[in-house]
């Protein structure tokens, strides 16, 4: 490919590193609509539980338990059929397997105990933390522009990950209900950005 022939990319000419990053993830690039759909509905339950404080437990563990079911399926999809990502393929198919499983427990025990659910959830926040910031790490490496609005995702649901596992019931339910839609805010606004880097890319090299 000769620099004539080289895509821009937010008004830079791709180097032969983010070249690579092309041919070595051509898979998940083609499929970033699938991310975009797991940030969106983050986003969304995220806005709806901040707008909806008076929402029954149930009701709220069983949304939270549906949709951590349908990220699973979408990232065991990607996973499975796409062998060559930016993080770990064992990596993303532990976090499918680890969503679907979540969100069984939670669709199927609504009325699970107030102390359980901050934990899980904790849990669960903290894995995908650790997952941004390596997949910001990724987009650095291969130089793509916009990596550090992803970085900053992951590192704020790290802190809000450990301020739910550290009190999970000192802080009341209400303050965990706030920590937790704030959470998939946050995890929605990074996929929904990953995504629109992937497709970016994806275009690019069209």
């Amino acid at each position: 490919m000769n620099n004539s022939d080289k895509p821009l990319f937010f008004g830079k000419i791709y180097t032969m590193k983010t070249y690579d990053l092309y041919e070595r993830a051509m898979e998940p690039i083609k499929h970033w609509w699938m991310y975009l759909i797991i940030g969106v509905l983050a986003l969304t339950l995220g806005i709806f539980m901040l707008a909806n404080p008076t929402i029954t437990y149930e009701v709220m563990t069983l949304l939270l338990g549906l949709a951590l079911l349908i990220f699973g399926v979408i990232e065991m999809i990607v996973g499975i059929f796409n062998k060559n990502l930016f993080v770990s393929r064992a990596a993303v198919i532990i976090g499918a397997v680890l969503n679907m499983v979540l969100g069984v427990l939670l669709a199927a025990n609504p009325g699970i105990a107030a102390l359980t659910l901050p934990l899980i959830l904790g849990m669960w926040m903290l894995y995908q933390s650790f997952m941004i910031i390596n997949y910001a790490s990724d987009l650095r490496r291969y130089k793509v522009n916009g990596y550090g609005i992803t970085l900053f995702c992951g590192i704020i649901l790290l802190i809000l990950a450990v301020l739910i596992l550290l009190r999970p019931i000192a802080v009341g339910m209400m303050t965990v209900l706030i920590y937790i839609a704030l959470s998939f805010i946050i995890y929605g606004l990074s996929e929904i950005v990953s995504a629109l880097r992937l497709r970016t890319i994806h275009h690019a090299f069209d």
